[in-house]
């Protein structure tokens, strides 16, 4: 048991040292392929080219002039009775006797050209709206570090998962070789009668259990390794090695604001700038335009009417039914519902903190445990395999308190796992 022992502990060590440094660059590179290929993240980063987009058009809206190309053409048909003739005018200028409409108030008349406007109370309202566009920006890069944290939580842990499954396999591999060496030592005892048939057949289901084991784990392995391939968008159904990993607890990245309740500051400061730019309602607004083109209203001659006009147009609200109370009633309620998010986010945070390390400090004592009571096992076996092989010790009483081993180095496993997967969960809310 003892060669055993240091039989897997060395194959478990080799892989750890040799492994550590390769181990992390290949859960990086699941990690960053996941980022690259994140239709979330592209889907943030496209967000913020399209608010650079907004901006510039916003710029034109507000500050540059607008050229327009605009027309129209209105005739006026009548029927006219004058000189005792009746006739159909589709757009006649003057008529004394008719049916139609008035002449003297419409009357048909031909209009084409181009309107220049120029805004001339722009920069306000152009850098209101530029700022709520950073504000978008500033959430969508936000956005873009939240979902990269929660990826690397979830490769990390799909990763730690596959290599509990991994790291069984193997032990159920060294399980194989022991059971081995155990029947042909109990054939010895057979040959010399101091074992029964039976023994080897105990020992031959136990190999067969070991055997189902060893598939089961293989089996998930492969099911895990899948599931991390399909989070970070890679299309490969190979199977491969996977070097162990050692995870520690972080410290925080900052000592500012918390990842997770930095959402509530860009909802914030998103209801402000909306506040802002709703107040831009209320300051004047001026725009200078300036008209050219022809316009008549005697066709014949219409080449001799070429002309421009220009003018200012001035709008300012005075009165609006009270609507900017009511607004900022809307903002200030707006922003308690975002405290009240954000102390909830805070709180949260924190007792999934407190509940990490709580958690991770009774890993620490069952793990103390369970090596010392490991430490006794191996103790007991080592008398046990040699009473057994002086016939002391039953076959049967051995392979019990070997099953008992196998099992107790198992759950050791399991929990060596569970600690990684609880340090993953401490460093992802320790941001």
């Amino acid at each position: 048991m003892n060669r055993f022992l240091l039989f897997f502990t060395l194959s478990v060590f080799s892989l750890y040292s040799s492994g550590q440094d390769g181990a992390h660059l290949l859960l990086y590179r699941y990690i960053e392929t996941a980022k690259r290929n994140s239709p979330l993240i592209n889907d943030y980063r496209n967000s913020i080219e399209i608010e650079r987009a907004e901006q510039e058009r916003l710029k034109a809206v507000y500050l540059h002039s607008q050229l327009e190309l605009n027309g129209d053409y209105l005739f006026v048909p009548i029927i006219s009775k004058d000189g005792g003739r009746t006739s159909f005018k589709f757009n006649a200028q003057d008529a004394a006797d008719y049916y139609g409409y008035d002449l003297g108030e419409s009357s048909g008349h031909l209009h084409a050209g181009v309107t220049l406007t120029q805004p001339l109370l722009g920069r306000a309202p152009y850098k209101a709206a530029r700022e709520q566009s950073q504000i978008n920006m500033e959430t969508a890069r936000y956005n873009i570090r939240l979902e990269e944290h929660l990826l690397e939580r979830m490769v990390t842990e799909q990763y730690l998962l596959c290599l509990l499954d991994q790291t069984q396999a193997t032990f159920a591999d060294s399980i194989d070789m022991l059971l081995e060496r155990k029947a042909e030592t109990v054939r010895k005892l057979a040959d010399c009668g101091m074992a029964k048939q039976s023994d080897l057949r105990l020992i031959a289901i136990e190999q067969s259990a070991n055997d189902e084991l060893r598939c089961s784990y293989l089996q998930s392995f492969h099911a895990h390794l899948m599931e991390l391939n399909t989070i970070c968008g890679i299309s490969d159904t190979n199977d491969i090695l996977l070097p162990d990993i050692d995870i520690g607890p972080c410290l925080p990245a900052t000592d500012g604001e918390s990842l997770f309740t930095e959402q509530y500051v860009h909802d914030s400061l998103n209801v402000d700038a909306s506040w802002r730019s709703f107040n831009l309602k209320y300051k004047p607004r001026l725009d200078l335009f300036v008209d050219g083109g022809m316009q008549a209203g005697a066709f014949s001659e219409w080449y001799r009417h070429f002309g421009l006009s220009a003018g200012l147009t001035l709008s300012w609200t005075i009165a609006d039914g009270g609507q900017k109370k009511w607004k900022k009633r809307q903002s200030e309620l707006r922003q308690h519902t975002i405290s009240t998010y954000k102390a909830n986010a805070a709180n949260e945070r924190d007792m999934r903190l407190k509940q990490s390390l709580a958690e991770l400090g009774r890993f620490e004592r069952r793990l103390d445990a369970m090596a010392k009571r490991i430490g006794e096992y191996d103790g007991i076996l080592s008398d046990y395999s040699k009473e057994m092989e002086a016939g002391q010790v039953s076959v049967l009483d051995y392979m019990q308190l070997l099953h008992d081993r196998i099992q107790a180095e198992r759950d050791r496993l399991l929990l060596q796992a569970n600690r990684k997967l609880i340090i993953v969960t401490y460093n992802y809310w320790n941001h």
